[in-house]
């Protein structure tokens, strides 16, 4: 599993969607409803090893939402992003979660050529591997 789908399951257990009916990864499809979420994979790096030696990784997802609601385009988007930046680690499935940050907090980035707000929130999410 790669780290959009992991991601894209903790989007399902929070109630945001489901893949492939409002939730995506790499974009759109044409038939998709008005409100859909989807996922693009932004590269990352290694930046070191923890303590016991575990490769420390960064990933850098951007998350994009729209609906024909602007309010809840950014109020959609500001819940991902606060649970990004909570106290606590997302739960990924198949990956050892050290830390997650939204990096870009929400932006609405304008209308699609059917009038529907479109926002986005960045993250980055240091995983490790054992």
């Amino acid at each position: 599993m790669n780290i959009n789908e992991a991601f894209v399951g903790f989007l399902e257990t929070g109630g945001f969607g489901t893949f492939g009916t409002n939730i995506f990864i790499g974009g759109v499809p044409l038939n998709a409803p008005d409100k859909a979420l989807w996922i693009l994979a932004g590269g990352g790096n290694n930046i070191g090893k923890n303590e016991t030696g575990e490769k420390l990784k960064n990933y850098i997802i951007s998350i994009f939402y729209r609906n024909t609601d602007a309010k809840d385009v950014l109020d959609t988007l500001q819940e991902i992003e606060e649970l990004l930046n909570a106290n606590n680690c997302i739960t990924l499935s198949g990956y050892n979660v050290v830390e997650t940050e939204a990096t870009q907090f929400p932006v609405d980035q304008d209308l699609d050529n059917e009038d529907r707000t479109v926002g986005i929130v960045q993250a980055t999410i240091t995983v490790y591997n054992n």
